[in-house]
């Protein structure tokens, strides 16, 4: 235990209190309409006053158990794919809750976004690429929330403020409301085949315990990214809030903290800083990006202040638009700028900012797909080696800088695939990107210069977000953002797990590691609107 868990032990026992247990349980059996039992289905406990869920699998004999609970009631829902949601509430802590399912009516309201997307018709892949790397960087597509502009808005106006980057094909711009309305109108729906329920989750794919907070404003948020400190605390950025949330994994406490010259985070209006990115420094500190503002703004937890600098080299005033960042154990803070380039922050030097020379488009090493118009730099990651890797989304590539050269010794090289997005370096030195446009995740060898391609199922429907490598097994963990899942792989065995979200319409951008090895992400979807809840969430997973 640290010192400051032993602290934590030492003031609850002087005050003469008791820090929370979770020791009681929840458990049941889940049997079809026949009496059949049931494997693979969700059971979820929801703890309504402190907005959070705890969610496992039934084994192939129908029963489950729920775990870490706290000595109260509990509304329990039994969930699973073509059958209906059923619902036992008030149940007290220590009982049994079972449930009989019966297959749904309108599996069609309950399927996800990847199966949804797949009505939309195109008249080559090459559009319908184009048309997920331009309209589903910030929700689902085909959702009932996506289906369901807000009023007064029209489908027209709706997709004309979507393409406001000017992504899309102009063939494409004169024809996506019609092809939208043709699979998503209301008339359409009504002519929508049922769709095949999928096979009940089984194996590794059960064995998972997920918990999941509701963080933010009812319809009014958007928890872009999560980080874990030492102490087990995450802290995520409220991108349209200009705040930063902060949950206690422990008790469920929840803060949230307003960023100075940002809006009111309780109030609707315009946000003027854009947290974007949030990650620890070696000193305990939270740096972040100000997309928006274009500013870099280091937080500090135990006094509350703020140091908010220029994202760009002095004298600019600000950076284009400042996106993902990582710290290297030096301190050095590096970061993409969507609008500009790749950069890096010393707070040993005064915050200083340097930026690095990317190479042009035909200076790329590789036959992959080409750049498209506006390069994006996005993704970055630190190697073991003190290497910085750093990707294009629209660009098309993935490079490396050598911060021990002056000018950074820059290459890059042309991925096999489109979208490049939030890599991760292996300690192995292998590189794992996923490929956003293309449904996939692959791994590259810098020494070789080999690429290896990995398709995600339906990888076509498919829009994986990012990836990262867990610490203690090396996994690969890759964000299913299109139906509900995240998924693990293993690069040893290349097996493939996927595993269900508990909520509908979960989007997830960015992955991390408790210390015990959990897995954690955050629900980002927006407009939040669409999620099940409409709000935004944190997410930990438990598995085997």
């Amino acid at each position: 235990m640290n010192k400051l868990g032993i602290r934590v032990l030492f003031l609850a026992a002087v005050a003469g209190l008791s820090l929370p247990t979770y020791a009681a349980s929840i458990n049941g059996k889940v049997t079809d309409a026949s009496g059949k039992a049931m494997g693979g289905v969700m059971v979820s406990a929801f703890d309504t006053a402190k907005e959070v869920s705890i969610s496992v699998h039934t084994s192939p004999d129908g029963s489950y158990t729920i775990d870490g609970l706290a000595d109260q009631s509990y509304n329990v829902r039994a969930r699973l794919l073509g059958q209906d949601d059923e619902w036992t509430n008030d149940v007290s802590s220590g009982d049994a809750a079972n449930f009989k399912l019966n297959p749904t009516d309108d599996f069609n309201q309950q399927q996800t976004s990847d199966k949804l997307f797949s009505l939309v018709k195109w008249d080559s892949d090459k559009d319908k690429q184009n048309f997920k790397m331009s309209c589903a960087y910030c929700h689902q597509i085909g959702s009932i929330g996506f289906r369901s502009p807000e009023e007064p808005v029209d489908w027209e106006t709706m997709i004309t403020r979507m393409d406001g980057f000017g992504g899309l094909y102009k063939h494409t711009q004169e024809t996506i409301v019609q092809r939208l309305l043709d699979a998503y109108s209301e008339e359409a729906v009504e002519d929508w085949t049922d769709f095949e329920a999928p096979a009940a989750p089984s194996g590794k794919a059960t064995m998972a315990t997920v918990t999941e907070w509701d963080m933010g404003r009812q319809d009014a948020t958007m928890v872009h990214d999560i980080e874990l400190d030492e102490d087990g605390m995450v802290y995520a950025v409220d991108m349209i809030n200009d705040a930063i949330l902060t949950l206690d994994p422990k008790t469920g406490e929840r803060k949230v903290i307003s960023i100075p010259g940002g809006k009111d985070p309780e109030t609707d209006g315009i946000p003027r800083k854009g947290p974007h990115s949030i990650e620890l420094a070696p000193d305990g500190s939270m740096w972040m990006t100000f997309a928006l503002s274009g500013q870099m703004s280091k937080y500090d937890p135990k006094t509350g202040e703020f140091t908010t600098v220029s994202s760009a080299p002095s004298p600019r005033p600000r950076g284009a638009y400042p996106h993902t960042l990582r710290i290297a154990p030096n301190g050095v803070v590096w970061y993409t700028d969507a609008g500009a380039g790749v950069f890096s922050l010393d707070p040993s030097q005064d915050n200083k900012v340097t930026q690095y020379k990317l190479p042009t488009a035909d200076q790329a090493v590789g036959g992959g797909r080409g750049e498209s118009r506006g390069r994006t730099p996005y993704g970055i990651a630190i190697a073991p080696d003190g290497m910085i890797w750093y990707t294009k989304l629209n660009g098309n590539r993935v490079g490396r800088i050598n911060p021990n050269v002056e000018g950074g010794d820059v290459k890059e090289w042309n991925p096999p695939f489109r979208g490049p997005r939030r890599l991760h370096v292996a300690p192995n030195g292998i590189v794992w990107v996923p490929g956003f446009g293309d449904g996939i995740f692959a791994s590259f060898d810098p020494k070789t210069e080999d690429w290896k391609i990995f398709e995600l199922p339906d990888a076509m429907n498919q829009i994986p977000y990012a990836l990262n490598i867990h610490p203690t097994t090396g996994e690969i963990w890759i964000c299913g953002t299109m139906n509900d899942t995240m998924i693990r792989f293993n690069p040893e065995t290349e097996e493939m797990t996927e595993y269900r979200m508990p909520s509908r319409v979960t989007y997830t951008r960015e992955v991390e590691f408790g210390n015990d090895g959990s897995i954690w992400v955050c629900n980002s979807n927006y407009p939040v609107r669409h999620t099940e809840r409409g709000r935004g969430s944190i997410i930990k997973i438990e598995t085997d």
